[in-house]
């Protein structure tokens, strides 16, 4: 059994790898929709997360601890471990570090549902605005690298300086960035996040709100944008509007109806219905040939337990 921490994740596979990892495992008569449920249960401080698959020679779950007061301790507020197993006699084949897989996997989705827009839309490169601050933001900005150049990047904050750590992460990468305001102080867009999104090509919205994050009206009908940061049916970074006009990619329909407030409250609003939207798989067994060429292409994932379960495969099989 081998024993892989935080450095030997990130050292076996880079966003390019996991892409095509979560790409392949698509092309092979596995589907999202048969996955395991993902479950949780509550403790004292926090909670369980339970996230089991099997798909061909391979079994995994992956068990994480969400502990909401630990940063103020100093601690992190996810932690816990990947179990891979061999699924045909459920040894045990490695352990690896919980966070890292979920680093990985995370925007490696966001960018393997998408990669087909975007080489076919922006071969020159693309302008991103990121809506957060957080690991995800920069995270994203590192995977979108793996599919195409991205030429600059607005992050887009609540307060003055939130971005400040942000953009020296772009530094470091060699990325020219802005921050942005996100609100005009009256309830709606900043004149400087209506420029920035009229002239994005990828948006990521990776933050807690429960609220739409901007006006529909500002997304050109050739853009990209990815929804990551809820997981709840009743919350939502994106406005109906926008999903309305927009062809709707989501990881499986049972998932998207169970927790993607993005996709919920949309239908709800009478903008959208289930049947309208484009699996991830389909996106990817069609090359792209499923999204339409004159409207915005909206990515909403909330993950699932296959895509673990192909990481940590691939991470495995790259260090044995």
């Amino acid at each position: 059994m081998r024993i892989l921490d935080e450095a030997t994740v990130t050292a076996a596979l880079d966003y390019a790898g996991a892409i095509t990892a979560l790409r392949t495992a698509l092309t092979s008569d596995f589907d999202p929709a048969d996955d395991a449920t993902r479950m949780s249960a509550p403790l004292t401080r926090g909670e369980f997360l339970f996230m089991p698959s099997e798909i061909g020679a391979y079994a995994a779950v992956k068990v994480l601890t969400v502990t909401p007061d630990n940063p103020a301790a100093g601690h992190p507020r996810i932690q816990g471990s990947c179990l891979l197993l061999d699924s045909q006699t459920h040894r045990t084949l490695a352990i690896l570090d919980g966070p890292a897989i979920t680093n990985l996997r995370t925007p490696a989705v966001s960018l393997a549902g998408v990669s087909d827009a975007l080489t076919g839309r922006f071969p020159d490169g693309v302008r991103m605005t990121v809506f957060g601050a957080g690991v995800q933001g920069l995270l994203h900005v590192e995977a979108a690298r793996a599919v195409v150049e991205v030429r600059e990047v607005t992050v887009v904050v609540r307060r003055p300086g939130r971005g400040e750590e942000f953009l020296a992460g772009l530094s470091v990468l060699g990325i020219p960035g802005t921050e942005v305001l996100g609100g005009d102080g009256s309830g709606g867009d900043s004149p400087d996040l209506t420029r920035a999104l009229e002239q994005s090509d990828l948006v990521i919205a990776a933050t807690s709100a429960a609220e739409p994050l901007f006006d529909a009206a500002a997304i050109r009908d050739d853009a990209v944008v990815v929804a990551m940061g809820s997981h709840s049916p009743e919350a939502r970074e994106l406005p109906s509007a926008l999903l309305g006009r927009a062809t709707v990619i989501v990881e499986s329909r049972h998932t998207a109806l169970d927790e993607c407030g993005d996709v919920v409250l949309a239908i709800a609003d009478g903008a959208l219905t289930i049947e309208d939207t484009v699996t991830f798989k389909e996106v990817v067994t069609s090359g792209g040939a499923v999204l339409a060429d004159d409207r915005p292409i909206v990515f909403k994932t909330s993950g699932m337990s296959w895509e673990d379960l192909v990481v940590a495969k691939a991470v495995y099989e790259e260090v044995s």
